[in-house]
């Protein structure tokens, strides 16, 4: 008899820990909704702050996908990358977009909340920039020839700031 009273009192406090949780959902799914549905002015219209989130996402795609054709196409055959390797490029451009917008231009600006139009520029130009740079990177890891050139090329450009910070000048001789 003893345990189905303490089976009751164990369902009831379920049951109460359990509309707890409901009602703390829902109220920050409340507060959320709220957060997104604040009005920026753009062009004159005052348009919720979700439609730029998705602008922004939107152009990260665009960026990314348009930075992996452009590659694709004005590359050789037999030098184009796997499907696996444009899917990476693609989620990696995406990415690197997102990021862009949403960590680094809020970081590098003194606003709290940069321009809109800002972000809708930084999310598409660095979706671009990071395929490219994903691509280079990986181009740079495959060949040796050209880690051996860039590492010279840095021995050589470091020489000649050291030149420049101990003579004065960057003349070379």
């Amino acid at each position: 008899m003893q345990h189905n009273i303490d089976t009751a009192k164990l369902t009831i406090g379920l049951i109460a820990s359990s509309v707890a949780s409901i009602f703390s959902a829902s109220a920050s799914a409340v507060a959320f909704t709220d957060q997104l549905n604040q009005t920026r002015t753009f062009l004159y219209l005052n348009i919720p702050i979700w439609v730029f989130f998705f602008a922004v996402l939107l152009l990260s795609m665009v960026g990314s996908v348009a930075s992996l054709l452009t590659d694709i196409y004005t590359s050789d055959m037999e030098q184009r990358p796997s499907v696996l390797q444009q899917m990476f490029h693609l989620a990696g451009g995406f990415f690197s977009g997102i990021i862009g917008a949403f960590v680094l231009l809020p970081a590098l600006t003194d606003a709290a909340s940069p321009p809109i139009e800002v972000m809708l520029m930084t999310a598409l130009v660095m979706s671009f920039s990071g395929v490219v740079l994903i691509n280079n990177l990986g181009d740079l890891k495959r060949d040796k020839e050209l880690q051996d050139s860039v590492r010279k090329l840095l021995i050589s450009r470091v020489s000649w700031l050291a030149n420049i910070f101990t003579k004065g000048n960057g003349d070379k001789g």
